[in-house]
């Protein structure tokens, strides 16, 4: 589904950033259902979306078929059209995704940012620039394990904590396939991979639902060190 075939809400509204509390006003409620293209590599319209609620990819598609996702997007986190349209990237909806968006703000022609958008847009640049350093790091010097082990260690953090009492997980929309393309495994070599991390008491992942069976031992086991997901700037 193209973004010009979504219904918009054209009142503007005030965007309070979750990070530390300050607003910006002029944004516009946006809603794109599961599977919606929110970005494309060439789109010619400066955009950016705050996620109020739900799950995005960002994916790069190479000539011989092959798809690789180069980050996950959720709730607090920032998307740009500008930062796709250079990394030529395609994002999607994963699940539904409503958001706050600002059009027409920023290109390479220039800023119409006010100072207050422009510096979290700088935060939140620098807070993917962490992320996407680690997710090197992760494909390149880890095994099959630690690579799928770590990003779902990161992906439950910035998730957030389950509602539900006495319960260490969170609720994942993402297909196995999104997963293994994020860390460079196929279907069936993530597949196993999972089925491993549940065997050997780790966590599970069924129907939508990550559970860790043992989050300290995963992590000690991949070395998670969550210090690139801490908000050092405010």
């Amino acid at each position: 589904m193209a973004v010009d075939d979504l219904s918009d809400n054209r009142q503007t509204v005030s965007f309070q950033y979750s990070k530390n509390g300050s607003k910006v006003a002029g944004a516009f409620l946006r809603t794109y259902p599961a599977g919606a293209t929110i970005f494309e590599p060439d789109s010619d319209v400066s955009r950016i979306l705050f996620i109020n609620n739900g799950w995005a990819l960002s994916s790069k598609h190479l000539s011989n078929g092959t798809r690789i996702v180069t980050e996950f997007a959720l709730r607090g986190d920032m998307l740009s059209s500008v930062s796709s349209a250079l990394a030529q990237e395609t994002v999607q909806a994963v699940s539904t995704v409503t958001g706050y968006e600002f059009i027409g703000h920023w290109s390479g022609k220039g800023s119409e940012l006010s100072s207050q958008l422009s510096l979290i847009v700088i935060v939140e640049m620098m807070r993917r620039q962490a992320r996407m350093a680690e997710r090197l790091a992760n494909i390149g010097r880890r095994d099959a394990l630690e690579r799928t082990g770590h990003l779902l260690l990161e992906l439950a953090i910035r998730a957030g904590k389950s509602p539900r009492p006495n319960f260490d997980g969170f609720e994942c929309p993402l297909k196995q396939s999104d997963i293994g393309d994020a860390v460079g495994l196929s279907t069936v070599h993530i597949n196993r991979v999972l089925k491993d991390m549940r065997v050997n008491g780790l966590l599970s992942f069924r129907n939508g639902i990550v559970e860790f069976l043992n989050r300290n031992k995963l992590a000690d086991i991949v070395e998670f060190d969550p210090g690139y997901l801490t908000n050092y700037i405010s």
